[in-house]
C-alpha cells in the first residue's frame, strides 16, 4: 500500500510526531527552504523542515529581491511587514574610476507584479518574517539542530536520517544527549546551500561556468541617519580597486572590494583592512559598526541534475552565481515557487508525477540567463588592467559596448502564443467594496482573468470542473465592476488592450500559461489540461 501522510498519528495539539509521515521533507531552513515550506503549508501539505543550526543564522548574505519575489512574500502574508526595513531601489549604476556613468539598471521602475521593481533588504529581517510565518502554520514542523547524514529513496517515499549532537548545559537549557531522528516524506527537497549534503549524497556534479573572483565583504549597521556617498547603489568599475556600495534595508549597508593581484584572502580578512578601505570612502566607526566581514569567492556553478527521482535540489544546492544582479536568492525562491505548485497537483492526485520532470526543464534556462547576465555585469568591475578598462569605458562612451544578455520568457508548461511565459500583471482590484492587490482580494493559485466578460460562461461543464479541481480563480475584471470585480485603476483594461487579449490564464507561480480572445478560452483550458497531463473530466 503506498505511503500516505494521511495515515500518520499526531500529537494532541495536532502536530506530527517526530518520526511521522509527511508529504515533503525539506533539508535547510534558509530563505529558499522556508519559502518552499510556507508555500506547501498554505496549500495544506504536511511539511518537515530539518536544519542543522539550532537557531536562525542571524547574519546577512543576500541583500536584494525583485517584484516577482515580493509577490511571493505577499502570498505568504508578510510583504507589507518586510517594508518596515526594506527599501525600494532608486537605481543600480556602474561607474568608472573617474565617476563617469557606464550603464545603469532601472530598478526604480514599477514592476508588473504590483510592487516596485527592486528592493534592498537585510536578510536576517526577511528570515525572521519567514520563520515566524512558518512556525505558526500547524502543517509545518521544524527539527532544528539536526544534521542530515543519510537518506534512503524508496518506491513511494524518502526516509531521512538526522542526528542532533550531544550538548552541555548552557544559558539556553540543560545538557542534552545525542538524538537521532528518522523522517518519512513522499518527496525530499534539498535547500541546504552551496555545500549541499543532499547533492553530494546523490553524487550530482556541478558544471563550472568559469567565473571566479575574490572579494572582501563588509556588512555594517549605520550609526548615523545619513551615510553620505557619491552614489547610493552600484559599482565603481575602477581597476585600482573595484568597489560595490549597496543599502541593506534602512539600517545597514554593504561594501565590497575586489582583491587585487598579490593580495591573499588571509591578509584581506583582517578587520583592520576593512576599516582602511572604509576610510578611503570617508567612513569611520562613528558612521558604521561592522556586523560581518569576510572574504568570499564569487563563482558560477550549476548542478547537472536538479532532480533524482523523489529528491529535488533548490537554490544554492542547485546553482550559484556572482552577486552582480542580486539574483541568487531570487532564483532559489523561483525554484520553490515553480516546484511547489507542481508538487501540490501531484500530492492531490490531479496530475501524474511526470509533471515534476518539468521542474529543471523550466527553471534551468531562466537560471542560466540570469547567471550569464550576472557574469557579464560582473566582468565590468572585475577589469583590473588599466588599458583594458579604458577600452571598456570608451566602448560605453561611443555606444559600441556589448549588449548584456536578456532573460527570455519561461518555456515549458505554457501555451504557444502571445504573452506565454511572461510574468502576469497584478494590479489593484475591488470586490464587495474591499480594494487591494489582486492576490489579496481574489486569491493566488491558477487564475483565469477576463476583461471582456464572464470566462465561465464560455466553458463547458468538463472544463469548469477541471478548473475547480485546480482550485482556479475565474473572474471578470472591469472598470465598472460589471462582473463583480472592479479594475480600480484601469490597469487590466490597458494591459490587455495593449496585447490584444480578452482573457489570460496564469499559473500559481505568476507566469502566463496562455492568453487570447474569450472565444479561444476553451481551447486554452484544454491545452492546460493536456500539458499538465491531467484528466480534464475530473
Amino acid at each position: 500500500m503506498p505511503f500516505s501522510s494521511a495515515d500518520a498519528s499526531t500529537h494532541p495539539e495536532g502536530r506530527p510526531t517526530p518520526d511521522d509521515g509527511y508529504d515533503v521533507v525539506i533539508v535547510g531552513a534558509g530563505p529558499v527552504g522556508l519559502t518552499a515550506a510556507g508555500l506547501l503549508g498554505r496549500l495544506g501539505h504536511r511539511v518537515a523542515v530539518v536544519e542543522r543550526h539550532p537557531g536562525l543564522y542571524n547574519l546577512p548574505r543576500a541583500g536584494h529581491i525583485d517584484h516577482e519575489i515580493m509577490r511571493t512574500f505577499q502570498l505568504l502574508g508578510f510583504a507589507d511587514a518586510l517594508l518596515a526595513d526594506a527599501v525600494a531601489c532608486d537605481t543600480y549604476t556602474l561607474r568608472n574610476g573617474k565617476g563617469e556613468l557606464l550603464t545603469e539598471f532601472p530598478w526604480a521602475a514599477d514592476g508588473v507584479s504590483g510592487w516596485k521593481s527592486d528592493y534592498m533588504l537585510y536578510q536576517p529581517e526577511l528570515e525572521d518574517l519567514l520563520y515566524s510565518h512558518d512556525v505558526d502554520d500547524p502543517a509545518i514542523t521544524f527539527h532544528r539542530g539536526f544534521e542530515v547524514h543519510d537518506f534512503l529513496v524508496h518506491e513511494d517515499h524518502v526516509e531521512v536520517h538526522a542526528t542532533a549532537p550531544a550538548a552541555p548545559a548552557d544559558l539556553h537549557g540543560p545538557a542534552r544527549e545525542a538524538r537521532d531522528l528518522v523522517l518519512r516524506g513522499r518527496f525530499l527537497l534539498g535547500a541546504d546551500g552551496g555545500r549541499s549534503f543532499v547533492r553530494d549524497r546523490l553524487g550530482i556534479r556541478r558544471a563550472d561556468l568559469g567565473f571566479s573572483s575574490l572579494w572582501a565583504n563588509a556588512d555594517a549597521r549605520r550609526n548615523r541617519d545619513r551615510v553620505d556617498l557619491p552614489f547610493d547603489s552600484g559599482q565603481w568599475c575602477d581597476p585600482n580597486r573595484p568597489t560595490t556600495v549597496l543599502p541593506l534595508g534602512k539600517r545597514h549597508r554593504r561594501f565590497e572590494w575586489a582583491l587585487l593581484p598579490g593580495e591573499t584572502a588571509e591578509e584581506m580578512a583582517d578587520p583592520a583592512v576593512a576599516w582602511e578601505l572604509l576610510a578611503g570612502l570617508g567612513l569611520t566607526s562613528e558612521d558604521l559598526s561592522i556586523v560581518r566581514y569576510h572574504v568570499w569567492r564569487f563563482e558560477a556553478k550549476i548542478a547537472e541534475q536538479w532532480q533524482r527521482g523523489r529528491v529535488f535540489l533548490l537554490g544554492d544546492a542547485a546553482h550559484t552565481m556572482p552577486p552582480f544582479q542580486g539574483q541568487g536568492m531570487c532564483s532559489g525562491i523561483r525554484d520553490a515557487s515553480n516546484l511547489v505548485w507542481k508538487l501540490d497537483l501531484v500530492l492531490r492526485g490531479i496530475t501524474a508525477e511526470a509533471l515534476l520532470d518539468t521542474y529543471q526543464q523550466e527553471r534551468e534556462p531562466n537560471l542560466r540567463a540570469w547567471t550569464e547576465l550576472s557574469i557579464e555585469t560582473g566582468r565590468l568591475p572585475c577589469t583590473l588592467d588599466p588599458d583594458e578598462a579604458e577600452r571598456r569605458d570608451e566602448a560605453f562612451r561611443s555606444g559600441a559596448a556589448k549588449h548584456l544578455p536578456v532573460v527570455p520568457p519561461l518555456s515549458g508548461v505554457v501555451r504557444d502564443g502571445s504573452g506565454a511565459g511572461e510574468l502576469s500583471l497584478q494590479a489593484r482590484v475591488s470586490r464587495a467594496g474591499a480594494p487591494g492587490l489582486f492576490d489579496d482580494v481574489i486569491g493566488g493559485g491558477f487564475t483565469v482573468v477576463s476583461t471582456a466578460g464572464d470566462p465561465a460562461a464560455v466553458l463547458a461543464p468538463r472544463q469548469r470542473a477541471f478548473l475547480d479541481a485546480l482550485r482556479a480563480q475565474v473572474v471578470h475584471v472591469a472598470p465598472d465592476g460589471a462582473g463583480g470585480v472592479t479594475d480600480v485603476d484601469g490597469a487590466y483594461a490597458a494591459h490587455f488592450a495593449e496585447r490584444g487579449w480578452d482573457v489570460v490564464v496564469t499559473r500559481p507561480d505568476f507566469y502566463v500559461f496562455g492568453a487570447g480572445s474569450l472565444s479561444e478560452l476553451p481551447a486554452i483550458v484544454d491545452d492546460l489540461a493536456a500539458r499538465l497531463g491531467a484528466d480534464e473530466t475530473r
